[in-house]
Formats: C-alpha cells, structure tokens, sequence
C-alpha cells in the first residue's frame, strides 16, 4: 500500500511537466496492476483531472470495476471531463445494479450538464389522492409533469440522492434547488378531477406554497393533459422559475 501511494504522489508532482497522454499511460497501467480497491479509487480520481480525452477509455472500463467505491470514483471522474464521449459511457451504465454507484453516475451527468443557476428538481412519484384513479392516468400526469417541467430548462435529482451531494451540486453550480410533490384525484363533483402540487427547496424542504387546478367536461386523459401545464405555469409564475 506504502509504494502504490508513493507512486501516486509520483504522478501527480509530475503532471506539470508530463503531457497528458503520458500521465494517462502511466495512471492506467497503475490501475491494472493495483489489487487494492482504494489504490484504484484514487487512480481513476487522478485520471478524470488530467481532463485528457485518452482518459476516457480506462475510466470507462472502471465503471465496471467489482468494486463500488472504483466505480463510483470512475463515474465522477468521468463527469470531470465534460466530454460527449464520457457522457455517453455514462448514460450507458446508468442500469447500474448498486444504488450507491446509480446516485454518483446521475450526479456525474447532472453536474456534466446542468448549466449555472438552472432548475434542480427533486420530483417525487405523482400519488392517486383518494386511490380511485386508474394507474393509467396517474403515470400519464406525472409523465406530463416532467416533460413540461423539462421546458422550463430544469435538471431532475437523483432518486434517493444524499443530501450532502445535493447540497454540493447546487453550491457548486449556483442551482434553484425544490422538491415537487404532485398528485391527481376526484373533484368535488363528479366527473371532475383536481390536480394538486405542493413545492419545497431542496434538500432542505422549506415550503414554498401549494397550487390546485380543477377541471371537467372532458374526457379524464384530455383533462390530465390541460391541468398539468397549467399548475406548474401557476407554480412557475409565482416562484420565477422562468427568471434564473
């Protein structure tokens, strides 16, 4: 452990004089011979600043690494480079089987795409309010809901994202951070439908306000797909989410 750490530290004093092919070279050939998963964390870690476009492949393939904390040190790595070729290899392995490596490969596209001062939107499931709805036409309001949130130029969170990430990549990226919570249910009449949203930040779930459309007349699927954009537009409006 003592000479493989020496040997990072080898390479990274050396970075300044060394082109970034060469330290690329050097770091991937420590990363096939180390068997010590921390070693390897460290390696790809190292790689990701060389912000070299030959480091893509070697970080590429330590997304596949047995070890969780290899792979998640490749995926932040990999958002380090800020190039199409590492963002591809990430979106590819975003059916990653471990929750932990999943979180840090959508946190490595996040930070890799969202621009300054945009939307970062922690969107929970959309709920039946009353348990009355066919599941068909609550996954088609809170299909509804992303997309039209997905114009307004938001960033989607993460399921089940740490706080402590959340906190840095808003800090980091100057982000709007808030938690939005919908559901879908029977008005007070029949045939009529109430769409409710409730908004906090994020992560600190500070309430921001509550918003409600209803509506009738039409058939349900019509009426799904008119409410939605308007309560997040309400929303919007009165949050200036339109105004970074």
């Amino acid at each position: 452990m003592r000479f493989a750490s020496s040997v990072l530290l080898a390479v990274l004093a050396s970075s300044t004089v060394l082109a970034a092919d060469a330290r690329v070279t050097l770091l991937a050939r420590q990363l096939t011979n180390t068997k010590d998963p921390r070693v390897r964390s460290q390696t790809v870690l190292l790689l990701g600043q060389t912000q070299s476009d030959e480091a893509v492949a070697p970080l590429c393939s330590s997304l596949q690494d047995p070890e969780a904390i290899v792979r998640s040190a490749a995926a932040s790595a990999l958002g380090e480079l800020h190039t199409d070729a590492a963002l591809d290899c990430l979106k590819g392995r975003l059916g990653e089987g471990d929750a932990s490596v999943r979180a840090a490969i959508q946190r490595a596209l996040n930070a890799s795409v969202v621009s300054k001062g945009s939307l970062y939107l922690n969107v929970e499931p959309t709920a039946d309010s009353a348990g009355s709805l066919d599941s068909k036409l609550v996954a088609l309001a809170h299909d509804t809901l992303t997309k039209h949130l997905a114009t307004l130029g938001a960033a989607f969170a993460p399921q089940g994202e740490e706080k402590k990430a959340a906190l840095a990549l808003i800090k980091s990226r100057s982000l709007r951070g808030y938690q939005v919570r919908m559901q879908v249910g029977p008005g007070a009449t029949e045939k009529q439908l109430k769409v409710e949203m409730l908004i906090m930040t994020y992560p600190d779930q500070s309430l921001q306000g509550s918003w409600n459309v209803k509506a009738s007349g039409g058939k349900p699927e019509a009426l799904i797909k008119a409410m939605v954009p308007k309560v997040v537009e309400d929303a919007a409006g009165d949050l200036n989410w339109k105004s970074p």
